[in-house]
Order: C-alpha cells, then structure tokens, then sequence
C-alpha cells in the first residue's frame, strides 16, 4: 500500500497485491498462535521416529523402518541443498526438514541410523557420554545381538576393554 504513490489510482493488478498481501499476514498470524507444538523425537528403544504434521495436523509417530528419507535439491544455485528431509505418509507426500546438525543429509541420515540401531553403541560426542555403560551394560546383557541396519561404517565401543568384551561375548 505504502509503495504505491497517493496520487495515482488503483488499479486491479495493485488491490490483487494487497489483497493476497493481506490474506497471508492474517493466516501466519493466526497459525502463529494456534499451531500445536512440533517435536522431532528418535526413540531409540522402542524404534520409533516423531516428526512434525503439515500445519495444524498432529506430529506423526511410526517406526524408524517405515520412514521415508529424501534430500533437498536447493535453488537454481543450489542454496539450501542436500537438507535431510522425511516424507509424511499423507495425501500428497509433504516434506519435514529433519537434521541432526551434521551440514548435510548423509551425515545426518549416518547419524540417526546409527543411533536408532539399538544393538550399536551409542554414536561419538559428549552428548551420550553419560549414558555409554548403561547402554553397554543393556547390550551385553541381551548378548550383543547383531546391528538391526547394515552398515559399512565400523562402530567400536567407546573403550578398548569393552570392544574386547564384546568381541569375546558375540562379536558380530
């Protein structure tokens, strides 16, 4: 409205502007306040993966197995590519970005399919330090079963001793 001199008149393409202009200021103002809150959760015990619905539908919970992983191809000058992205199992497949911080989707996809396999040891960084020897201890218990996804990538445990232990006990 502003960028359109007072003297001239209006004209259709101008009102169409603001109009449209408008309608969206007052739809994000509204979802603003009314969307329901949106969560990414790996649940790694129980093989789940949450992420969020299109807009004001529910987040969506099914297991890590049936998710659908896609990347991003980015703009004409590839802005924004290779963002991991899950698919929605709803009508029209829409995309939810969901990374791990790792910069691009392979190493986010590596990240969160190392985690979510249960019978792996928990993946590096200090974040999971703390929780290492229970997840050991829950891992030898049950006998180091083998990892639920392939993988070309060796995934040691965090000490020495543990990685002989479990080379004694099932090895893989």
């Amino acid at each position: 409205m502003f960028l359109i001199p007072s003297d001239e008149e209006w004209t259709l393409m101008p009102i169409i502007i603001f109009s449209i202009s408008c309608i969206a200021f007052v739809f994000f103002a509204v979802y603003l306040f009314t969307m329901p809150k949106k969560e990414q959760i790996l649940n790694r015990k129980d093989g789940l993966i949450t992420f969020t619905g299109f807009y004001w539908q529910p987040n969506v919970t099914m297991a890590f197995t049936n998710a659908i992983f896609s990347y991003s191809t980015g703009g004409e000058d590839a802005t924004g590519s290779f963002m991991l992205q899950v698919i929605r199992p709803t009508k029209g497949y829409t995309f939810e970005l969901f990374g791990a911080g790792g910069g691009d989707c392979y190493d986010d996809i590596s990240f969160i399919t190392w985690y979510m396999d249960k019978n792996r040891p928990l993946p590096p960084g200090d974040a999971f330090d703390e929780y290492r020897l229970q997840d050991f201890e829950r891992r030898k218990a049950e006998g180091f079963p083998r990892p639920l996804y392939p993988s070309n990538i060796p995934t040691p445990e965090a000490t020495i001793g543990q990685q002989k232990e479990r080379e004694k006990i099932g090895g893989w």
